[in-house]
C-alpha cells in the first residue's frame, strides 16, 4: 500500500499566508524523510483560510525542497485555464524532477461564481466541456493528440518531456471513471467529501474493471487523545452543499457561509448537510481502524486529508503512522 498526504495550506488563527506556506514546506520535508509516497497540494480561489491557490507554483518549490517523495496536484482545476499553458507548467516540473511529478486534475470550481468569472474573463470562446479539455491536456503531455485534433500537425509541447508524469483524474462518478479509462489515467476518489461507502465500492469496482492504473482513495484521518475529542472533531467536519435547480452545486465548511451564499443567489437553491468520510482515533485505535478500512475495501493507495488540524498535529499524525506502517513497503506492523 502506498500512502500520500494532501495539504491545502489552511491558514489557522494567528498564522499568515507566509507562515502557513512555510509550514506546508516543512510538513512535506518531514513526509519525505519518513518515507511517504507522495505529497499533494490543492487549488482554491478567493478563500481567506487557504493559501494554496497555485498548485503548480507550490509543487516546484516542494520538489526543490525534498529529495525522493513524489509531489502532486490534487488538483489543477482545468476548466479555468487553457490546457496548453497548464501542460507547459507541468512540462517544466517534469523535466526538473523526472519520475517525481503526479498531475492530478479536477473539474470543480475551486471557488465561488464571482472568482470563476474573474478566472475565465478573458476567454476567447465559449467554455469547452471539461472532458474535451482534459483529453487535449493529456494528449499534449503525452504527445498523443489524435490526427483529427486541430493542433495535431502544428502544435507540440516544448521542451519535450522525456519522462512522462503520472496523470490522475479527481472524480467520484461513473462518468469520471469512463474518462479515466479513455485517457489511461489514474483516479483519486474523494471519499472524504461524503463518506459514502457504497459509492466507494461501486466506483472502485467500475474503475478496476477497465484499468490497471492507480485508484487512490482520499480520506480524512486524524489522531486524537480521547473519544470526546474525536466527537468534537467529527462535528467540525460536517459540510454544507448549496444545490441549484440547474444542477450546479458548491460546498461550504459551515452552515453560516452556505446560507450567506444562498441568500446572494437569484436562482432557486437548497442546502444539504453532509457528514464526511473520516477515520479518527487515538494512538490505541487509529492504526487498526485504518488497516480495517483498507483491507475491507482492498485499497492499495491512500491519500490522507487532514483538515482542521494545525501543523504540529499533522506532524504528530505522520510520526505516529511511521511507527505503525512500514512506509516503504506499505505494510502495517
Amino acid at each position: 500500500m502506498r500512502i500520500g498526504l494532501l495539504d491545502q495550506s489552511i491558514v489557522y488563527e494567528e498564522e499568515t499566508a507566509q507562515s502557513t506556506l512555510a509550514k506546508t514546506v516543512s510538513y512535506a520535508k518531514k513526509a519525505d524523510q519518513l518515507g511517504f509516497d507522495a505529497f499533494y497540494v490543492s487549488e482554491h480561489h478567493l478563500i481567506d483560510q487557504m493559501a494554496g491557490v497555485s498548485p503548480e507554483v507550490l509543487m516546484g518549490y516542494l520538489l526543490a525542497a525534498t529529495s525522493t517523495i513524489k509531489i502532486g496536484s490534487a488538483g489543477v482545476m482545468l476548466q479555468h485555464f487553457v490546457p496548453y499553458k497548464v501542460a507547459e507548467n507541468i512540462d517544466v516540473l517534469a523535466n526538473l524532477a523526472p519520475d517525481r511529478v503526479i498531475v492530478g486534475v479536477g473539474k470543480a470550481q475551486g471557488g465561488n461564481d464571482q472568482v470563476v468569472k474573474v478566472l475565465q474573463r478573458d476567454a476567447f470562446q465559449k467554455e469547452r466541456p471539461f472532458d474535451e479539455k482534459y483529453r487535449e491536456f493529456v494528449g499534449l503531455i503525452r504527445d498523443e493528440l489524435p490526427p483529427e485534433h486541430p493542433y495535431y500537425e502544428t502544435i507540440t509541447l516544448q521542451p519535450v518531456i522525456d519522462t512522462k508524469p503520472e496523470m490522475v483524474l479527481l472524480g467520484g462518478s461513473l462518468e469520471s471513471v469512463a474518462l479515466a479509462h479513455e485517457t489511461t489515467s489514474g483516479m483519486i476518489y474523494p471519499f472524504f467529501a461524503n463518506g459514502d461507502r457504497d459509492a466507494l465500492h461501486t466506483i472502485k469496482s467500475a474503475f478496476q474493471k477497465g484499468s490497471a492504473q492507480r485508484f487512490m482513495v482520499a480520506v480524512t484521518v486524524a489522531l486524537v487523545s480521547s473519544e470526546v475529542e474525536k466527537r468534537a472533531y467529527l462535528e467540525q467536519l460536517a459540510s454544507y452543499t448549496v444545490h441549484f435547480i440547474s444542477g450546479k452545486r458548491l460546498n461550504f465548511a459551515d452552515e453560516t457561509s452556505a446560507k450567506a451564499y444562498q441568500a446572494s443567489q437569484s436562482e432557486e437553491t437548497w442546502i444539504e448537510m453532509k457528514s464526511i468520510g473520516a477515520i479518527v482515533g487515538t494512538k490505541e485505535t487509529l492504526a487498526k481502524a485504518l488497516q480495517e478500512f483498507t483491507e475491507y475495501y482492498q485499497i492499495t493507495d491512500l491519500v490522507l486529508h487532514t483538515p482542521h488540524q494545525p501543523y504540529a498535529q499533522k506532524e504528530q499524525l505522520i510520526d505516529y503512522l511511521a511507527t505503525k506502517i512500514e512506509l516503504k513497503r506499505g505494510v502495517f506492523l
